[in-house]
């Protein structure tokens, strides 16, 4: 199936390599001219510390300037300023002209977990009056008793981890203006709600937001688009719809409002089986429409193109992620950027003519890209990780499709060696990824490449329950966690095998992060093929998680109600039901304050696994929540994944000799 000539040297990607990749990210185009800032992720190994730095591209002079630490947020109207958030919380405004900043306001985060997709942004207004930001309203917080702390509301966790705190504060979240000549900010939204995602109006009168304005939001994950007169103060509800609405964006003629909806009737914080399609409201709330259900594929990224006339977005299709646009009048749905990798985030330029945008493959890290006339030429835009990249020998990854166990098509993808050679025989690991609802595609993973230089072939599926191949396939895992996904796994792995000669079916191994986790705990307890599990914050009990978890309405959207109705069902897709079939030694990660997938959930595990007899350990990495790895301090997640090689080294390669 795979067939590659032998390289020299090889030398993969090792943890020492983890702190040398740049992370491009969140390209802003001036409105006003060619000149663009970008985000660039970099680690320092010293600090054990990662922090973002804004890079500015000055496109008369071709210059690079590093503006500072912290997030850009938004150009002035007149693309002669940019707004900035440094990494204390200030917001500040870079003028170009003078290459100085000068201090806006102090802008105040909660701990409060909304959802994945609700965007704490801060926006100029079009007619360059003002700047509208989300802050949270901290005057309001009541100080807790430092020995006592009392409970009255259901999602009273953060997500924890790395420079969060472990509970959520009890502060709320509001829209606010401040003159952006500079002045008093003041709050335009106040009272007992929380509002995040703003949008403003062309005219600048009107701001439009996301609210959960339920009688129980803690409970109800449910939430609409909502409008703010900037003069009178009235709020008035746009959206009345069961289900959740994310990142509003106003149409340039301020007829309409565009933003992604999910309607199912159980919502959650977490990722929802649904896929979010893009939603069309009149700014007087009097029309609504979905112009993307026909698409059949899970929509991020809105924007609108300056004509007014489209749409343009990004979506996942059976492992890239393209951008496409929609026709506001027709619905009619074309690609615009797409091909093998995936593209993560873009900024269309003023004229609508161009773009830039963010796109990674299986064997480079995300870089940026832009286009000219027209998108017929794509250059390279950034190159922040050539030097080092061409001391490395990286494998690419191979896409398959097979037939699972009941003939439906699944897509998977098999990574080799570093050192691979056809007449050798190489152990496996299979590789699962978390959401249920995430997509592996053509993207870089860092792990893969560390196994691959450890002498691992790597396999990795995307199941049933994935996005990217449709409403029915990404509902593949409601009320069925562990059922039809794990046997697609299976069947992946034996196809695999027997395409591919040169692997040994007697030296697999498997692993996955958070959902991945699970299905590792899952898979250990169904089958004793693999000689050794790395469950990375990974679910046990679903009974339990139901109950403690950050995302406990999760369960709900994924089972079909309360909980407690459900149990005999929660405990029926619970890997810790079926702890006294395991045998596979299986080592057990996880951070010390994950409100995500709590701490608990190892220890159960772990527990049951010792008391079996099971080969097993457990590590708990202090002050980390789950998140995705990226999140780990630096040395923390070198240290995670050296302990999953050793582990499979132990396991797989030694046991084998």
């Amino acid at each position: 199936m795979i067939s590659l000539e032998m390289k020299a040297p090889n030398r993969g990607l090792v943890t020492d390599d983890l702190c040398k990749i740049r992370k491009v990210s969140t390209p802003l185009l001036s409105p006003a001219s060619d000149d663009l800032v970008y985000h660039v992720s970099v680690i320092d190994i010293a600090e054990n510390d990662r922090y973002d730095l804004m890079i500015l591209f000055s496109a008369d002079s071709a210059k690079r300037t590093v503006v500072g630490r912290g997030n850009a947020h938004s150009w002035s109207p007149d693309g002669k300023e940019l707004l900035y958030e440094n990494e204390s919380g200030a917001l500040l405004i870079y003028t170009l002209q003078t290459a100085t900043s000068r201090f806006l306001t102090q802008r105040d985060d909660s701990s409060y977990f909304f959802n994945h997709l609700a965007d704490k942004n801060c926006i100029w207004s079009p007619d360059a009056r003002h700047i509208a930001y989300i802050s949270a309203d901290i005057s309001n917080t009541n100080p807790e008793n430092d020995d006592i702390r009392v409970i009255d509301d259901l999602l009273y966790k953060s997500k924890g981890g790395w420079g969060r705190p472990v509970y959520a504060d009890h502060s709320y979240t509001h829209i606010y203006l401040v003159p952006a000549a500079g002045g008093p900010p003041f709050v335009l939204s106040a009272g007992a709600c929380n509002e995040h995602s703003i949008t403003w109006a062309p005219d600048s009168r009107y701001i439009a937001f996301i609210s959960n304005r339920s009688a129980r939001p803690d409970d109800i994950q449910q939430s609409d688009v909502w409008k703010i007169d900037i003069q009178t103060q009235m709020i008035t509800q746009l959206t009345e719809h069961a289900g959740l609405a994310y990142q509003p964006k106003w149409s340039p003629d301020g007829n309409h409002i565009a933003f992604l909806a999910v309607a199912g009737s159980f919502g959650t914080n977490d990722s929802t089986a649904e896929d979010t399609h893009i939603a069309l409201i009149s700014s007087n709330g009097e029309t609504f429409r979905y112009l993307t259900k026909s698409f059949d594929r899970r929509i991020e990224h809105v924007r609108w193109h300056p004509s007014g006339k489209y749409i343009y977005f990004t979506a996942g299709d059976r492992g890239d992620t393209s951008i496409y646009r929609v026709s506001i009048d027709t619905e009619e749905i074309e690609v615009v950027q797409g091909g093998d990798g995936c593209i993560s985030e873009f900024s269309l330029d003023a004229r609508g003519e161009d773009m830039v945008f963010v796109k990674s493959d299986t064997d480079h890290p995300a870089e940026l890209f832009k286009t000219k006339n027209q998108g017929a030429i794509v250059e390279q835009f950034t190159h922040e990780n050539t030097d080092w990249l061409e001391t490395k020998t990286l494998q690419k990854a191979e896409t398959f499709w097979f037939q699972s166990f009941d003939g439906t098509s699944v897509q998977g993808w098999l990574m080799p060696p570093v050192d691979f050679d056809q007449t050798k025989h190489y152990p496996l690991i299979l590789l699962i990824h978390g959401g249920p609802h995430n997509m592996f595609g053509h993207d870089f993973d860092e792990r893969m490449h560390l196994l691959s230089q450890a002498g691992y072939a790597v396999v990795y599926i995307n199941p049933r329950g994935s996005h990217g191949y449709g409403q029915a396939f990404s509902n593949g895992t409601l009320a069925n966690w562990g059922g039809n996904d794990y046997q697609d796994l299976m069947a992946g792995v034996d196809f695999v095998l027997n395409k591919n000669p040169w692997l040994n079916a007697e030296q697999l191994g498997v692993t996955g992060q958070s959902y991945g986790g699970y299905m590792t705990n899952w898979t250990i307890t169904q089958t004793s093929r693999f000689k050794a599990a790395v469950t990375d914050g990974g679910l046990s009990n679903l009974v339990s998680f139901a109950g403690t978890s950050l995302y406990h309405s999760l369960m709900e959207s994924e089972f079909g109600g309360r909980a407690y109705d459900h149990f005999d069902l929660l405990w029926q897709c619970s890997p810790l039901r079926n702890a006294a079939r395991a045998t596979t030694p299986t080592l057990i990660l996880h951070g010390e304050t994950d409100n995500e997938v709590p701490f608990s959930q190892a220890e159960e595990m772990y527990v049951a696994l010792k008391k079996r007899g099971v080969e097993t350990k457990l590590v708990q990495y202090k002050g980390e929540g789950h998140g995705w790895r990226p999140d780990l301090k630096p040395k923390n997640k070198a240290d995670l994944n050296e302990r999953m090689i050793q582990w499979f080294d132990t396991y797989i390669k030694i046991a084998s000799t």
